[in-house]
């Protein structure tokens, strides 16, 4: 999940961009896109792009550039991208995108939980990230999977798992289990060894269920917008997927765990955000068409997961891999586009020969 010292996972700086630069494409990290707008005042980008970039590490030296570009594809995940397109909707550089922008945001309606081992012979995070998978019913898929040793941090999101449905009465069952056992509560909450001691229950199910976003002010941070959801929350508690974790944990002895973003606030944790801007028929039902290029313009893309327009249920990246070859296989090849402007000007010569003869 965190990489790999044997070089066996597989990672954009691996494949694509490792590829993407040896066939001369540059790279520039630590560069942050502020701003894209069309070129000479054609509203649709016909004659290109101006994109104004910002150095994303600095806080004072911003560095920043413009560039003239004939293509954009936006590329940021699925709340980047949303977040950027609008700000650009928003700020009068794009104000064409389609006002569907941010619907149909969903996830693979997963829970994140575990079982952790206490022990000084314990030791988890050894072997294959994702090793092995079961459905448990016909909508709920569990993988069991693993950390490197010392990648603790996701320790810090981890508790007690506590019965009871969401909202006061599971956080009562948490606060009754501090009661009645601090000690193994306050060791479930100490994220050192993490990694060695736990193993984690990726849980997703292929339950259809969106939220809608939208850049706005919220309360609690008034000095700027920031993306914030809409509508019907998200599905938070599985409970045969608790059910399936209390027995793991029973037959081997360990304690099962939940997020505590779960038990505290009901809201899902989970690592695959979706949609937000869908492949669709036509602007009033998405934001790009069947070839990923953004509705009313003109060599503009998005190209990521979320164009995405449907709970995959499982693990998305092989599915964004494949509609995003897809998509660049609609693009021609620089050659291509070379030739065919080099007709274009023959042919035109030639019409022009014709009319003066």
């Amino acid at each position: 999940m965190t990489g790999c010292k044997h070089n066996a996972k597989n990672t954009l700086d691996k494949n694509y961009l490792y590829f993407a630069e040896k066939n001369g494409a540059k790279v520039y990290e630590e560069t942050k896109v502020v701003d894209v707008k069309p070129l000479n005042g054609k509203a649709d980008g016909s004659d290109g792009y101006e994109v104004t970039t910002e150095c994303s590490s600095s806080w004072f030296n911003k560095q920043r550039r413009t560039w003239r570009v004939r293509n954009v594809i936006f590329s940021a995940s699925s709340l980047g991208t949303q977040e950027m397109l609008f700000r650009l909707k928003q700020s009068g550089s794009l104000p064409n995108i389609s006002d569907d922008l941010g619907n149909r945001v969903r996830t693979n309606a997963e829970s994140i939980l575990g079982v952790r081992f206490f022990g000084k012979d314990v030791d988890m995070s050894k072997g294959v990230a994702i090793g092995s998978s079961i459905y448990i019913d016909h909508d709920t898929h569990i993988e069991a999977t693993r950390y490197q040793s010392g990648s603790d941090a996701m320790g810090l999101m981890c508790t007690y798992m506590a019965k009871g449905k969401p909202g006061w009465t599971r956080i009562f069952f948490w606060l009754w289990a501090l009661i009645c056992h601090p000690f193994i509560f306050l060791r479930m909450s100490n994220p050192v060894s993490f990694a060695r001691q736990t193993l984690i229950f990726l849980v997703m199910q292929t339950a259809d269920a969106s939220i809608n976003m939208r850049l706005k002010r919220n309360w609690f941070w008034p000095f700027g917008k920031v993306l914030s959801s809409e509508g019907k929350k998200l599905p938070v508690y599985i409970p045969q997927a608790n059910a399936f974790t209390e027995k793991v944990a029973k037959m081997f002895n360990g304690h099962p765990m939940t997020t505590i973003t779960e038990i505290l606030f009901n809201v899902p944790f989970t690592a695959h955000c979706m949609g937000g801007c869908a492949i669709a028929s036509s602007p009033e039902r998405g934001v790009v068409d069947g070839q990923n290029r953004v509705f009313n313009y003109k060599n503009l893309y998005v190209v990521d997961g979320s164009m995405l327009g449907a709970n995959l249920g499982v693990n998305p990246s092989l599915t964004i891999t494949a509609l995003a070859e897809r998509a660049m296989s609609y693009i021609p090849a620089k050659h291509t586009l070379e030739e065919q402007a080099y007709t274009q000007t023959h042919n035109e010569v030639l019409e022009a020969a014709k009319v003066s003869a």
